[in-house]
């Protein structure tokens, strides 16, 4: 009799550690399934977001920084509106919104948390997802956004046609602004009427139409030196009007002298640089003591 009683109790032992640990083990997958569909928005946020700024950056560049924002669905199309989201997924509340950060950068062109210079171009995105009672858990994350895709070119390979009317072009073709000692009359070239003084050529003004101001990635010219210079400089402006202020990579006294062939970075922020502008344009300097340099491409990449 002993016996049965003592067996009858250890089984009411093992059924109740039985139930302990499915409890534990519901509970676990319960907080697993929760955070699965936490991760599952996050990437989802996060995949909308990178192509909101692939097709129109100004939709978050000019967005209030570090305010929160919500993705808002309408059919097949997204738009961003202030505030967070909420919503319930398999019986589980969540709250889902997204800030946007200016990012600087060192001398390097590392990114700094403090300090360095800002970067127009880039732009730090942080998503936070928040779940369960009273959305007490949690999920958060960033990543950077490049204005570097889409990129487009202006391509100025011939200035043959002679000068042009001031009015904005949107690519460029066989004209140009002003020019002094420079030839032009060969296609697809120019170089310098004499090898005695500097010849200037000024361009066209191009018509990036992005309302708000394109971004500027990099410059370069194909050609021959032939053991003279080549300098540029560009202006931008909001207004086809200008006004037109040259500037190299620093300031108004220096100039871009990428080598043939290679393309060089085009500033990003203070004075010289033409970041989110409208419209912009080149100004060419040839020098030489001997043979004129010979120019036969002038290439300004930017994205839109």
């Amino acid at each position: 009799m002993v016996e049965v009683m003592l067996s009858i109790f250890l089984s009411v032992i093992f059924i109740a550690a039985s139930t302990v640990v499915m409890g534990v083990s519901l509970k676990n997958m319960t907080a697993n399934k929760a955070r699965n569909q936490a991760v599952s928005l996050y990437n989802q946020a996060a995949e909308i977001i990178a192509s909101v700024g692939k097709n129109n950056w100004h939709g978050l560049y000019d967005l209030t920084k570090d305010s929160d924002y919500q993705l808002t669905r309408s059919g097949n199309n997204w738009s961003i509106t202030s505030g967070q989201e909420t919503d319930t997924v398999n019986n589980i509340p969540y709250k889902r919104y997204f800030r946007v950060s200016n990012v600087n950068r060192d001398a390097s062109g590392n990114i700094i948390t403090s300090g360095g210079s800002d970067d127009p171009n880039t732009q730090k995105i942080t998503i936070y997802v928040n779940y369960g009672y009273n959305y007490l858990n949690s999920i958060s994350g960033f990543f950077y956004l490049t204005r570097s895709f889409n990129n487009k070119v202006f391509y100025q390979t011939d200035w043959s046609g002679g000068t042009d009317s001031g009015s904005p072009v949107p690519t460029p073709g066989n004209q140009y602004a002003t020019s002094t000692n420079i030839t032009v009359s060969t296609a697809g070239q120019i170089s310098l009427t004499s090898t005695s003084s500097q010849g200037v050529l000024e361009s066209s003004i191009f018509d990036t139409g992005v309302i708000n101001g394109a971004g500027y990635n990099s410059l370069l010219w194909q050609g021959s030196l032939n053991g003279g210079t080549v300098q540029l400089q560009l202006a931008s402006s909001n207004s086809d009007a200008g006004p037109w202020t040259y500037y190299g990579p620093t300031s108004q006294s220096d100039y871009y002298t990428p080598t043939p062939g290679f393309s060089t970075e085009i500033a990003k922020n203070g004075s010289a640089s033409p970041q989110n502008k409208r419209f912009i344009r080149y100004k060419v300097f040839i020098n030489t003591t001997s043979n004129s340099p010979v120019i036969s491409d002038i290439i300004i990449n930017w994205s839109p």
